[in-house]
């Protein structure tokens, strides 16, 4: 075994790439791809919404650029994080800058619940957590019902 170690390292010294043996997990990312999303009441009291979204995988956690503004948004957000083979647990905010304390929008049908948590399966393409299962590269669409809620769409692609 040490004998198969030191060759590795040799090999990796020399330039040559390595190649995972069976049973090794290859690092994968998920991305989210927010297409969409619509401002179904005011954000804010005193002014205009400043957006972002927000996704978490294994304790990271990625943030999009703030819009302001519109209440129609076709901001083509990209958010990757690492993700494990297999089975990952995403969490989805759509979230209102604020100068204090950032408000969550509702994004989820569920009473209580602004976010969305769903998981992505890297292996079979699977995305679960939804009343019906999706595939990566499917749109998803999701409508929040209390208030400071928005309608949002997104895709979720495994790299």
């Amino acid at each position: 075994m040490f004998r198969v170690f030191v060759r590795a390292t040799a090999a990796l010294a020399a330039g040559a790439t390595m190649v995972l043996a069976a049973g090794q997990a290859a690092a994968e990312e998920i991305v989210v791809t927010i297409t969409e999303f619509h401002a179904l009441d005011r954000a804010d009291d005193l002014s205009s919404g400043d957006f972002f979204a927000r996704i978490r995988i294994d304790g990271k956690a990625a943030f999009s650029p703030v819009l302001t503004g519109e209440k129609v948004f076709k901001p083509n957000w990209k958010l990757t994080l690492p993700a494990k083979s297999g089975v990952n647990e995403v969490n989805l905010s759509l979230i209102d800058k604020d100068l204090t304390v950032d408000d969550p929008i509702d994004i989820n049908r569920v009473a209580n619940k602004r976010d969305l948590d769903f998981t992505v399966n890297t292996k079979t393409g699977k995305i679960e957590g939804f009343s019906k299962t999706y595939k990566t590269g499917q749109l998803i669409t999701r409508t929040g019902s209390e208030k400071k809620k928005a309608a949002i769409s997104f895709k979720v692609e495994v790299k």
